[in-house]
């Protein structure tokens, strides 16, 4: 067990000394903290930088933290992975989300399959879709041209796909109009179809297995919705579906013309790099996903070949643990400056959250120390006029790593500018506070943050950034000693789920339900 190891112990003793010391004082007593502290990493057309200067640690943390990433096995875990070990053990699988955005030279084999050929197969389908889709040669049931997509899913299916979608189409002109449909509440998907024109509509459905409530019930209304314009035989014309067993949707009864393939060593969270992405590829052409997978890729062979010491993901996911476990952070906020990523602080939170929230390690016994923090988040400067106050001077210490650009693609720059100063800003008040003669004025810095700049947002500084914190969630799933694939808190709840909605349509709750529950349907029942 990992809080037994000599590295821990050596952290424990850190953690009890840090309240007496200040980052104030650690700049003030190392000319080079901040050097010695920040990691660069090249993309090719750019780079990312990573200032950990601001976090809550020591060159004597640093190195602690180093010996537990090995007494973790955290590089052997991660060859493992890489070469296709099933690192999943509870379910029997690889995790191989690096396959799906791997050089077409690489070789990872799985049960005598090259997934990266197959990979690669999946691929050229969906480039070739995309630009029948584009150039009209792909058309509805009617013969009109698609000009908008509806992708149904949920989870991993909607947020990642979502996030692609309300970042890109700020900065690049997409050919298609893409919405999203994930919760079964009836009103999210009728309020969509109204925006719509059937006959110009592709819809895009994303499931593993078919079997997720929300995704069946969505898809049949949107079917209906469908044939009431372009009659029943016309719906699968409309309609692609990526499963990994298409006559899984088909047995669902969802029909379908185009499907496209994942597969079971694909987790719904790290499935962006797949055909799960397939809205967008249509949207913005293969190209641009394309450009995605390579940032993705870039930030793959980093974590592979660069010294842990150097190695951004690496250290990314030993803070957390140390803000996590031996610091007591419960939560950790994520706070881009950028409109353009209003929706990755939910996407990190399924990331993180579904991955590490466990108590049980992959062993089967209790895990000894705190796991995953609750993320949340928001954008600047929106923020900084809505929960910042609480991190500046709340009696709860919130790590906050600060996404930023160097560049913009808007024409007014110096707003721009203004924008990052207020960045900067927030990343040195939170350090350093201020000193006032009224209490309430006083601000007492020592507050943790990270900041996370690239040259200007795009597909592939988009791709970087997610690959960085999958592999720091990772990370943390080895040092823990839990498995950060799979999510079987998810279950229960499905499972219950379905029992209570037989109850609703029986009009009564069952003899053997709780207390609670029962009083709770007999008040829904009664005022439907």
């Amino acid at each position: 067990m990992i809080t037994t190891t000599s590295s821990w112990k050596k952290l424990v003793a850190l953690g009890k000394e840090a309240p007496h010391s200040t980052l104030s004082g650690l700049f003030l007593s190392d000319a080079q903290r901040a050097a010695r502290n920040t990691l660069y990493l090249n993309l090719g057309n750019g780079s990312i930088i990573a200032d950990f200067s601001k976090q809550n640690i020591t060159p004597e943390v640093v190195d602690a933290l180093l010996e537990l990433a090995n007494e973790a096995s955290v590089s052997s875990h991660r060859d493992a992975m890489f070469a296709g070990a099933p690192i999943n053990t509870s379910e029997g699988q690889p995790a191989l989300h690096i396959a799906l955005r791997a050089p077409s030279t690489h070789k990872i084999v799985v049960d005598g399959i090259d997934v990266v050929k197959e990979v690669q197969r999946v691929r050229h389908l969906m480039a070739d879709f995309a630009t029948g889709v584009r150039n009209g040669k792909i058309v509805g049931a009617t013969g009109k041209q698609f000009t908008h997509i509806i992708n149904v899913g949920i989870g991993g299916s909607d947020l990642g796909p979502a996030l692609v979608w309300d970042a890109l189409s700020q900065i690049l002109t997409p050919s298609l109009h893409c919405s999203f449909v994930s919760n079964i509440d009836p009103v999210d998907v009728e309020k969509v179809l109204e925006q719509h024109d059937a006959q110009h509509t592709l819809v895009v459905l994303c499931s593993k297995t078919f079997s997720t409530a929300e995704t069946l019930s969505n898809g049949r209304i949107i079917q209906q919705w469908l044939a009431a314009s372009v009659g029943e035989a016309g719906v699968a014309q409309h309609c692609a579906v990526v499963s990994v067993d298409p006559q899984r949707a088909t047995a669902a009864g969802i029909a379908f013309a185009h499907s496209f393939d994942i597969w079971p060593w694909v987790g719904g969270r790290y499935s962006v790099a797949s055909a799960v992405n397939l809205a967008n590829i249509v949207a913005f052409g293969s190209n641009v996903f394309d450009d995605f997978l390579s940032g993705m890729c870039a930030v793959d062979k980093h974590f592979v070949e660069a010294p842990l010491a150097k190695n951004i993901p690496v250290m990314m996911g030993l803070i957390g643990v140390w803000n996590r476990s031996i610091l007591g952070r419960e939560t950790q906020a994520v706070v881009p400056y950028s409109t353009a990523l209003r929706l990755f602080a939910p996407y990190l939170q399924q990331l993180i959250m579904e991955s590490n929230g466990k108590q049980i390690s992959s062993d089967n016994v209790a895990v000894a120390t705190q796991t995953s923090p609750v993320v949340w988040g928001g954008i600047g400067t929106n923020s900084q006029h809505a929960f910042m106050q609480m991190l500046h001077q709340g009696t709860s210490v919130v790590p906050v790593d600060l996404i930023g650009f160097a560049k913009t693609q808007a024409t007014h720059g110096d707003a721009h500018d203004s924008l990052m100063a207020n960045m900067f800003a927030q990343a040195q008040a939170l350090a350093f506070g201020a000193e006032s003669t009224e209490p309430q004025r006083a601000m007492p810095g020592n507050r943790a943050s990270t900041v996370l700049m690239a040259n200007e947002l795009s597909a592939q500084t988009l791709g970087a950034l997610i690959a960085l914190y999958e592999h720091s969630v990772f990370v943390q799933g080895c040092v823990w000693g839990i498995n950060s694939f799979d999510q079987w808190g998810v279950e229960l709840g499905k499972k219950l789920a379905q029992n209570i909605s037989q109850q609703i349509a029986q009009g009564a709750p069952s003899s053997d339900q709780d207390a609670s529950t029962s009083q709770l349907l007999q008040w829904y029942l009664k005022h439907q």
